[in-house]
């Protein structure tokens, strides 16, 4: 099951999801081991439907339409393209009511594997993951949905967006080759849910290594400053997900900065 952090306030639930890679130094980990063949997918086609009959399918459909309509096919490494899908999935309601207060996200271990305690995944507030995650992917295509295990599973064609500047992505993903790869191989993105509510979304464990490649060297540093005095990834501060014009994103910057300190004493051995 994926560690969830305690605190009495949302807030700071929002907080602690937020900047990830200061979050990746600290606590947010799952306590599922690692599968060292996680990369390796089911020989067996997985049996899926363009014509759902159940509600949760229907609705998973419509949430899947949302969400290719929202982020098209465009140039990997196109910044104004990304915002846009970010932006559009921060508002797309069909999918922002049927999330809850969190949802689950990583990698899945391997094909046909989606109940999610069951894979390596880890908690994020869910307007803090379409907004930065979610919109590192573009989609092609039509969904299609599945249904096992009591569980329906909408499956997204994907491509990722490898060609943005390095502080477009919530953290370096390329600290892990083996993260860096999922995300630029990965075929699909799997949405799970259950009793109406999307419980979480994974990477396909199926992947494409003919897909172009983009290589990066990490130099060990999360957070950095570029040239013109820009913190970085820029994509995790607070004027990049809220409007400039938010007479509260200060305050809350300098809530967080305060938590950040009282942060820096756990561990964190998840990467998502």
């Amino acid at each position: 099951m994926p560690r969830r952090f305690s605190f009495r306030s949302k807030l700071l639930v929002f907080l602690a999801s937020i900047v990830l890679p200061i979050a990746l130094a600290w606590g947010c980990s799952s306590t599922q081991p690692t599968n060292p063949s996680a990369s390796s997918p089911s020989s067996s086609p997985l049996p899926v439907s363009s014509s759902p009959s159940s509600k949760d399918a229907s609705l998973a459909m419509e949430i899947g339409k949302g969400i290719i309509a929202a982020c098209p096919i465009a140039d990997p490494g196109d910044e104004k393209a990304r915002d846009q899908c970010g932006e559009k999935l921060a508002k797309l309601e069909v999918f922002r009511d049927s999330v809850g207060e969190e949802v689950l996200w990583g990698g899945q271990k391997e094909a046909g594997l989606y109940v999610l305690k069951e894979n390596h995944l880890t908690a994020f507030d869910p307007l803090v993951w379409r907004r930065t995650y979610l919109s590192t992917f573009m989609f092609s295509g039509e969904p299609s949905v599945e249904e096992k295990d009591g569980l329906t599973v909408v499956h997204l064609p994907i491509h990722f967006r490898n060609k943005l500047d390095i502080g477009s992505f919530p953290y370096p993903f390329w600290h892990s080759n083996k993260k860096w790869t999922s995300y630029q191989q990965a075929k699909e993105l799997l949405l799970v849910m259950k009793d109406g509510k999307v419980k979480g979304a994974m990477r396909s464990a199926d992947k494409d290594p003919q897909r172009p490649m983009v290589k990066h060297e990490w130099d060990g540093q999360w957070r950095w400053t570029d040239t013109s005095g820009q913190q970085e990834p820029k994509v995790v501060l607070y004027k990049y997900l809220f409007s400039e014009a938010n007479p509260h994103v200060k305050s809350l910057d300098t809530a967080y900065r305060a938590f950040e300190v009282e942060m820096r004493e756990h561990s964190c051995a998840s990467l998502s």
